[in-house]
């Protein structure tokens, strides 16, 4: 399976971020799929992530520029004004987000800023994994934490990169594994009837739509 083959994500924050990155504290690093480009846009790069498992897979790409710790957003293991950029790599769905918002500009510099990635509702991909987890509602409370949120939206939108899979089989396989579980008729019958007419593509390919988010501390504060 190859994700964002065109590497539009990479792009997208490269530009967003610009030379202005500094210290980047990356929360939900996962397997270190951003992480290790992050070390190219920025100076020192730490990826905070709950699974040991996820970690242990990150440490392959882990070099001098990247550090890797264990640890939650809602609770981060660092000083008060460590970084100057918090990233949530399409994680601020999976805790409680104005803890973990509150926890980010806690650890920020003066002047830094956050980002946020969150997978649409509506993307294809998003769609293919509700058999199994429907997070609506998850990402609802993450978006009404940003507008609750007291730091400002400076910038907002959205990108659309590519997952591209063998197949039918490779797809579902792919998907199942991610929450640990077998496949089963009756799921994969409805990832395919999402799919219609192109479950039997080969190559398949499905797009994701990311929102993102750019924050700063609110000058009137």
């Amino acid at each position: 399976m190859l994700r964002d083959p065109l590497g539009v994500e990479r792009k997208v924050i490269r530009d967003l971020l610009g030379p202005a990155a500094g210290d980047v504290l990356e929360i939900g690093c996962g397997d270190g799929r951003l992480t290790r480009h992050l070390a190219g846009i920025s100076g020192r790069v730490i990826g905070l992530d709950p699974d040991r498992h996820s970690l242990f897979q990150a440490r392959s790409l882990s070099n001098r520029e990247i550090d890797l710790i264990l640890g939650s957003g809602e609770n981060i293991p660092l000083a008060d004004s460590t970084v100057n950029t918090v990233i949530f790599s399409l994680s601020l769905h999976h805790q409680d987000p104005d803890m973990a918002l509150a926890e980010a500009q806690r650890v920020l510099k003066h002047g830094g800023r956050i980002m946020i990635l969150e997978p649409a509702g509506h993307s294809p991909v998003t769609i293919l994994f509700k058999p199994l987890e429907d997070e609506t509602t998850r990402y609802e409370r993450a978006e009404n934490a940003l507008k609750n949120c007291r730091w400002q939206i400076l910038r907002s939108g959205s990108y659309s990169t590519t997952w591209v899979f063998d197949g039918l089989r490779e797809m579902t396989e792919y998907i199942f594994e991610y929450y640990g579980q077998e496949p089963d008729p009756v799921r994969v019958g409805i990832m395919k009837g999402a799919l219609g007419s192109r479950a039997h593509e080969r190559p398949l390919e499905i797009e994701d739509i990311t929102r993102w988010w750019l924050l700063a501390e609110d000058a009137r504060d």
